[in-house]
């Protein structure tokens, strides 16, 4: 079985471990992969610096060493349809369904007897469903041969856009979990040290991720406003267009407490988790949030927006922590308040999130992935 997989960016250091484990497996069974990294980076995670080659431990080819945003189509898709014909694939996999350049591939694998697997991440909610753009979107979908899932809420979605429940053969997402755990244990050790250094609180809650409008940290801010209790700080980690204005409502609301932090290359997140006791995701949207499960996989008790994706599948209620409307101020403040109430909960529940998260592993996903792909070439679904 040859096997070709399409993703956007060498920079996705969450897939250099799937892809890795895959590389494994197929090697195990005498198939083939190949993975088609599109593009070296994405412009808004530019700061992060460039990928870590390291970690990509399998078969792949950089198309285009340069950001995704000043790729066209047009050049996308000639590089992507060369190597299809190249490789000569059993099976593709491509990366969603609205790309130009990934939607033209699909359709000339569909052509020439090609199986084709979409990897999904969108959920309903991602955004507006306008009639006529759901009517394309089933077209599009409809014409792939099986499903790769980031969770319960993307396979809904597919449901409803007329996808049959034995297509979806993947409803998973992970990350490195034991590296992320590595990382963090070892910051344990200097944990008091470093907080002593940043003027960090007794207790901290953590956002990670880029500080856009989406990200709704604004609304985290008002919430952690309202909790006014001198022992609780927040950390927020990350840059993006809307750091100015969030420092600007800090120092106009004199907010004690808020610590803002840098945007870090993944394998630093691990250790300013250390530095806090509680993960927060207030996303308006988010197709699945990877930073929930190394936030889980560090050992966290996590509060996350009812509309990020990996919500319904990471977040056990009043288990390993809460789930939240992010519109809604007095909800996230309530949510946030059941840690500063309740500290004893905290290590209970971070036990139960690396619990969970043993499910949501790197070698799981690679061991569904190959199988999925191995169902669509043999028995044609």
């Amino acid at each position: 079985m040859r096997i070709l997989i399409i993703h956007q960016w060498l920079w996705a250091h969450y897939k250099a471990k799937i892809y890795s484990e895959l590389q494994t497996i197929v090697n195990k069974n005498n198939d083939k992969l190949l993975v088609l990294q599109t593009s070296a980076n994405e412009l808004t995670r530019a700061k992060l610096g460039k990928a870590d080659e390291r970690i990509h431990q399998y078969d792949y080819k950089l198309l285009y060493d340069e950001y995704y945003e000043n790729i066209s189509n047009f050049r996308r898709f000639k590089a992507m349809f060369y190597w299809v014909r190249k490789f000569k694939p059993d099976v593709v996999n491509i990366s969603g369904y609205y790309e130009p350049a990934m939607n033209l591939i699909l359709l000339y694998c569909k052509l020439s007897g090609i199986k084709v697997v979409i990897s999904i991440d969108s959920t309903e909610s991602d955004n507006p469903n306008v009639g006529w753009r759901e009517k394309v979107k089933s077209l599009v979908v409809n014409m792939g041969n099986g499903f790769f899932c980031y969770g319960s809420k993307s396979a809904e979605y597919m449901y409803k856009l007329g996808i049959s429940p034995e297509k979806i053969l993947l409803k998973n997402n992970a990350v490195d979990n034991q590296k992320v755990a590595s990382i963090y244990q070892e910051a344990q050790k200097s944990r008091e040290i470093k907080k002593n250094i940043l003027g960090l609180r007794k207790y901290n809650f953590i956002y990670v991720g880029r500080l856009i409008k989406f990200k709704n940290i604004d609304n985290l801010l008002a919430a952690y406003k309202n909790l006014n209790t001198p022992d609780w700080g927040l950390i927020i980690l990350g840059n993006g267009s809307e750091e100015e204005k969030l420092k600007h409502y800090v120092s106009e609301n004199q907010l004690e407490g808020v610590c803002f932090v840098d945007g870090k290359q993944w394998f630093e997140v691990p250790e300013y988790m250390a530095l806090a006791d509680i993960f927060i995701l207030p996303s308006f949207s988010e197709p699945w949030g990877l930073v929930v499960n190394e936030a889980m996989a560090c050992g966290m008790p996590v509060l996350v927006s009812e509309k990020c994706g990996s919500a319904p599948d990471l977040v056990h209620e009043n288990k390993n922590g809460f789930k939240f409307d992010p519109f809604d101020v007095v909800q996230m403040t309530e949510k946030m308040n059941e840690f500063v109430l309740k500290p004893e909960i905290i290590e209970p529940f971070g036990l139960k999130s690396k619990q969970i998260i043993q499910n949501f592993s790197p070698e799981k996903v690679a061991e569904e992935m190959w199988a999925g792909f191995k169902k669509v070439v043999t028995k044609g679904v």
